[in-house]
């Protein structure tokens, strides 16, 4: 019964004369204020709580197994991924290396000024060369 359905037959039994206004009063100030909880809704309560509580811990514990599964499966993949992209940026890294110092030994000062420079060399006035 809702609490207006409730006020409405207090209403009526005073009405009827089958309570007194003070009775009526008492029972509209019941109304009024907190309701309190019966010893089964409140045991009702905590069943909940306690199962609600069951039902979060074996949730935590079936996502956390699903995780050391999941990272068992990933984690080589991770490693060979992490081994091959560090083989590739030091290939590549030497690579450059390389190409540098061929570039720097094709074009010492000592090699620039000689016939057999290409066109491209500049001399000391920053202007190519001629043939």
């Amino acid at each position: 019964m809702s609490n207006q359905n409730e006020r409405m037959r207090v209403l009526d039994l005073l009405e009827a004369g089958k309570i007194t206004a003070e009775e009526a009063s008492q029972l509209l100030s019941v109304l009024s204020g907190p309701r309190l909880m019966t010893r089964e809704t409140r045991e009702n309560m905590e069943e909940r709580w306690q199962q609600f509580a069951k039902d979060c811990n074996k949730f935590a514990k079936d996502v956390g197994c699903k995780m050391q599964e999941l990272y068992k499966h990933a984690e080589p993949k991770i490693k060979k991924a992490s081994r091959t992209a560090l083989e590739k940026t030091a290939d590549a890294l030497d690579n450059l290396s390389c190409t540098i110092q061929e570039s720097l030994a094709k074009h010492t000062d000592d090699d620039c000024c000689d016939d057999s420079c290409e066109d491209s060399c500049n001399h000391d006035d920053n202007t190519p060369r001629e043939n």
